[in-house]
């Protein structure tokens, strides 16, 4: 009695051991993750996107700061004037009262100011605009988000296709070991006479079908490796498997209440539009400005007693020889553009709505994945649960053939089908633990949680 307890002892020291060795070594998949967090350009750039959204939001508040401008300039000029009214768009206008006559002569000018135009009260529309702005950051934190997790879920899978190869290459490593087996065994009884001739040559050829086939695996290696490099952006560590998936089964595992990233995104831009469809309604409302000014104005054209114009020194014009100040308030409606506006009201309407549609259609994908994973997760467990004896059996089969062959009671064919069998069986089996795992990784993509994935390992 003591004896079996000191091993049930030392039994659970071991595992105890092994936990913390595990424990205590990095997880390649995790390993991988981390290293495509901080290299893979994808990731980085939605990052950027993020914070010049955050910019963004900053930049709209401050449209409650008052626009000053400075300006300074010189000029030489015709200084001929007259009364009346043109229009600015396509000429410069030249100040100062009419002149007597046309002349020739220029003269320098110069003038310096400040002008200040400030919208303290804007009837809602600035805080429909900042709103927009922050749910526009909203989409943009989202999607950084839904961007991370969807290249997390890339990786995992293709490490995970990564490891199935890798135990596929085992499998037809061992196939080619019997059929060398085989075709060693095959001169023999040939020699012997115990079999024909023709079965030395047909065991050469699924020698050389089985080589080939683990050729054509090496390769399919070789592109899931370039393809785990490409996806961290960097070289790959030394230690890449893990025998984990293949050993130990997931568990099922419960939904996250964690809200999706793309329903994330699709909310976040849905209240985008309407915060900007609510700030065009209101663009017919009207505009509180309030401006303010302070120049300097320099000529070298002087005015006499009599109103007449006259120049003594043309480059007194280089000084400021005259200033002025001053502020008001200035209240601008739209009068006939609120027929325009209502077109571009009824746009932002529109924009809405669909963006409104197009969160349910998010969240109606959304439920019906969510449905399916369970499902998928549990199909998936009951088919690895019955992989091993089919598995065992094709074992058994191929052996006892192998057996009755060599006995010489059996055909070439018989046996052949005997291993293709054995080589199907174990492809399956481990192709069973790898699908569960699959189907654990799609819940976790679904649920926007690959701590459901991760935690398991």
């Amino acid at each position: 009695m003591v004896r079996i307890f000191k091993i049930t002892l030392l039994i659970a020291i071991m595992a105890f051991a092994g936990t913390g060795v595990r424990s205590q070594t990095a997880v390649p998949i995790k390993q991988l993750l981390e290293t495509a967090t901080k290299n893979y350009p994808g990731i980085l750039a939605a990052e950027a996107q993020k914070q010049a959204s955050g910019e963004t939001v900053k930049s709209a508040r401050r449209t409650l700061i008052p626009d000053i401008s400075a300006s300074a300039q010189v000029n030489y000029s015709t200084y001929n004037n007259l009364t009346g009214m043109f229009y600015p768009e396509y000429i410069l206008p030249v100040s100062g009262p009419p002149s007597t006559e046309n002349l020739n002569d220029m003269v320098w000018g110069s003038a310096a100011g400040l002008l200040m135009k400030w919208e303290p009260y804007t009837f809602g529309r600035r805080g429909n605009k900042v709103k927009a702005a922050e749910s526009s950051y909203e989409a943009s934190s989202a999607l950084n988000n839904l961007t991370l997790l969807e290249h997390q879920v890339r990786l995992s899978g293709t490490y995970l296709n990564y490891l199935l190869a890798m135990q596929i290459l085992d499998v037809l490593e061992s196939d080619q070991e019997r059929a060398e087996a085989n075709y060693g065994q095959a001169v023999n009884l040939a020699a012997s006479g115990l079999v024909s001739g023709v079965d030395t040559a047909r065991f050469h050829t699924e020698l050389s079908k089985t080589t080939i086939k683990v050729l054509q695996q090496q390769n399919t290696i070789y592109e899931y490796r370039a393809t785990l490099s490409e996806l961290i952006a960097a070289d790959l560590p030394e230690n890449l498997m893990d025998s984990t998936f293949f050993n130990v089964l997931p568990r099922l595992a419960g939904s996250s209440e964690m809200v999706h990233p793309g329903e994330q995104v699709a909310m976040a831009e849905w209240k985008t539009s309407q915060y900007l469809f609510k700030a065009e309604k209101l663009s017919w409302m009207p505009t509180l400005s309030v401006w303010g000014t302070a120049y300097g104005r320099g000529s070298g054209v002087q005015l006499d007693n009599n109103g007449s114009t006259f120049v003594e020194n043309p480059a007194d014009g280089l000084s400021l020889n005259r200033f002025n100040y001053g502020i008001g308030v200035q209240l601008a409606i739209p009068l006939t553009q609120t027929i325009r506006f209502k077109t571009q009201w009824k746009a932002k309407e529109l924009e809405a709505e669909a963006g409104k549609q197009e969160l349910e259609e998010v969240r109606l994908a959304l439920d019906k994945q969510k449905s399916v994973t369970d499902n998928t997760l549990k199909t998936a467990l009951a088919v690895a649960g019955k992989t091993p004896v089919q598995f065992q059996d094709a074992r058994f089969a191929y052996e006892a053939i192998q057996s009755q062959y060599q006995a010489g009671l059996i055909t070439f064919t018989e046996l052949i089908e005997a291993r293709n069998e054995l080589v199907t069986a174990e492809i399956e089996l481990r192709k069973s633990y790898w699908e569960a795992w699959q189907a654990l990784l799609y819940m976790a993509a679904v649920n926007a949680d690959l701590e459901i994935f991760l935690n398991q390992l």
